[in-house]
């Protein structure tokens, strides 16, 4: 499957061995199975997450308890896979993922100005990234899904718009007097 999508892929049971990789930065998504031989998908999900923020990480699962999806979203998982996986969506959450991983690494590298904190930048990055498929967006689309006020959703967006993720345009009211609404779109 991988090799049909073009993507360059590891495999291991170890993992001390993933965990490697992930210290290193040498993966961009860690997919991990809940159920595992040696420590469980939790607990890699976990001690992961505590050596990275930028690794985008998924599991697979058979188990569909909301306790369960809960946890691992709590130990820091980006995303849960159901089994049996169906190779057109997986492939399509994998694609948005690959996205997610280029975003956090673009802007951890050009790391922020006064304001920005990095918590609520992954948050911002992670709501954009799931929602690629809306054309524009404006600042309320943060506030009402990520609960910010207007100024700090807005000086989220232009620091993304200023390092480059975001295009940004502006929308007159159609004969209507008044301030422009700027709009933006992820690249």
């Amino acid at each position: 499957m991988a090799k049909s999508q073009g993507w360059d892929m590891r495999t291991t049971t170890e993992p001390d061995e993933a965990f490697l990789w992930v210290i290193n930065n040498q993966i961009d998504i860690l997919l991990v199975d809940y159920h595992m031989p040696k420590m469980s998908g939790l607990e890699v999900i976990q001690r992961a997450r505590e050596i990275s923020d930028t690794v985008v990480l998924l599991v697979l699962t058979i188990e569909e308890h909301p306790q369960i999806a809960r946890q691992l979203l709590l130990a820091g998982a980006d995303d849960f896979v159901n089994k049996p996986v169906r190779l057109l969506d997986f492939a399509s959450r994998i694609q948005v993922h690959a996205k997610l991983a280029h975003y956090r690494k673009m802007t951890r590298q050009s790391y922020p100005m006064k304001g920005i904190s990095e918590e609520t930048l992954r948050k911002v990055i992670d709501l954009l990234v799931s929602n690629a498929d809306t054309e524009f967006f404006d600042v309320q689309f943060l506030c009402d899904n990520l609960g910010l006020a207007y100024p700090t959703a807005h000086r989220y967006l232009e620091y993304l718009a200023e390092k480059g993720t975001l295009f940004k345009s502006q929308e007159s009211p159609e004969g209507k007097p008044g301030r422009p609404r700027t709009l933006y779109q992820m690249k």
